[in-house]
């Protein structure tokens, strides 16, 4: 298994799953039930779509998992779902060469959780440290939450942090935990340790919440793929040229600065070049390299002269939500998080999805997702319909066209190129920059 860059032959690839229509069969309102309904089936027709498309090129398909006790996904004593389903598999993972990076199985349902330090908690011996400073950081929050939080009961970080905070020690204690490293970086592991514990709320780890990922860490373990576990790896946030490593720092919710995480991935990838770009919210929202030479864009703020010397790039200005009609009075009511087409007028459903699935939706508008599709190979791509420059461009590189229309990925924020993730790709490594030092 290897993956070099984003247009070399698919051959194996992860797609994600949506809960069944019968999912919400126990919600009693049908101005609710029925349209949650109506975007489940009509999201697995679009997703079946998908996979008949890669499969007529010989990909192989894994599935996410659902689990068919639903108490996997809600609070069995009242009922309300607490986990999303799985539908967007490379917002979460990454294969870069010959190993494949993503959450592991003591992963928290929030993202402020660190997979190594609860595993450190449970006793796992194997937690694989990426340094010296990682690990002292790693095993401070955890005596941290170890001396402040009781076992198996959902945990406010807010509260925790104000209780301790009140003690006026927290500064003195990771200190004391980090003695002989360097001041400065520790003051960077207690900002982080701040900002990861205010005004957010997860609970303890369980393999309920890493069950999505079970028939992928088979297929892994199949074809002795090694794994790495880190939850700031993604290829919704990191593009793959060749030799070049392109991380969009701005999206990584942790309070650690670019600094730090380009350091951090200097570390981890010591055989690239790893640059640092921002982009608007996930960056394959805003950008996508679809084969060499060329790029599709809504961003114009990055410096393509300078990062893609050479390279032709389809800026497509004016393509915004501004422009979408619908969508904007959506907008009024649920702060440009979501949009089902049809039930704008719907209150029932905004409330419901307000109160009881707002850990779903993130901000859809960061997103246009003509510009999220998938290359099969270097002449044939994945879109979610016609845009004229777009379609110009594809003609000029040689490129056919494959429209799949994602209905729902206003809903679910996420596109073609997010509810899936490379798992293999044909092809050697390729330094398309050679004149780089």
């Amino acid at each position: 298994m290897t993956v070099h860059q984003p247009w070399d032959p698919l051959k194996a690839c992860i797609v994600g799953r949506s809960y069944p229509p019968e999912f919400y069969d126990d919600i009693s309102n049908p101005a609710v039930r029925e349209p949650m309904q109506r975007v489940a089936r009509e999201t697995e027709e679009d997703y079946q779509k998908l996979i008949s498309k890669l499969e007529e090129f010989n990909v192989e398909i894994v599935r996410l998992d659902l689990s068919d006790d639903k108490n996997n996904y809600c609070d069995p004593n009242t009922g309300v779902v607490n986990m999303p389903p799985p539908m967007c598999p490379r917002d979460f993972s990454a294969s870069v060469g010959n190993k494949f990076y993503m959450p592991g199985p003591d992963w928290g349902e929030n993202f402020d959780v660190n997979q190594l330090y609860w595993s450190m908690m449970n006793g796992d011996e194997n937690a694989q440290w990426r340094s010296e400073v990682d690990k002292l950081r790693e095993e401070t929050l955890a005596k941290y939450f170890e001396d402040l939080l009781l076992p198996g009961r959902p945990i406010s970080m807010k509260e925790s942090y104000d209780s301790f905070r009140k003690r006026d020690d927290m500064r003195n204690y990771f200190l004391h935990f980090m003695q002989g490293v360097d001041r400065e970086e520790v003051e960077k592991i207690i900002m982080a340790a701040e900002m990861n514990t205010i005004g957010s709320v997860t609970k303890f780890p369980s393999n309920k919440q890493f069950y999505p990922w079970q028939s992928t860490q088979k297929w892994l373990d199949k074809n002795n793929v090694e794994v790495v576990y880190d939850q700031y790896i993604n290829t919704a946030a990191l593009w793959r040229i060749g030799k070049d490593l392109y991380f969009n720092y701005v999206n990584i919710m942790n309070a650690w600065n670019k600094e730090s995480f380009m350091k951090k991935w200097e570390r981890m990838f010591p055989d690239y070049r790893v640059h640092g770009i921002s982009t608007p919210g996930h960056g394959d929202g805003a950008m996508a390299p679809v084969c060499p030479g060329l790029i599709i864009s809504i961003d114009p703020a990055m410096a393509f002269k300078d990062t893609f010397p050479g390279w032709e790039v389809v800026h497509l200005e004016g393509e915004s939500w501004t422009k979408v009609a619908p969508f904007l009075q959506m907008k009024s009511k649920n702060q440009g998080k979501w949009w089902i087409k049809g039930e704008e007028d719907n209150q029932d459903l905004v409330d419901y999805i307000d109160t009881w699935l707002g850990d779903w939706v993130t901000y859809v508008e960061e997103s246009v997702f003509d510009v999220n599709m998938i290359s099969i190979d270097e002449h044939n791509v994945i879109c979610n319909g016609y845009n004229k420059k777009v379609f110009d461009a594809f003609e000029r590189y040689n490129i056919t066209p494959h429209v799949i229309n994602f209905r729902h990925r206003y809903f679910w924020d996420g596109g073609l190129h997010c509810i899936t993730s490379d798992l293999d790709r044909e092809g050697t490594l390729t330094d398309y920059f050679p004149d780089r030092s």
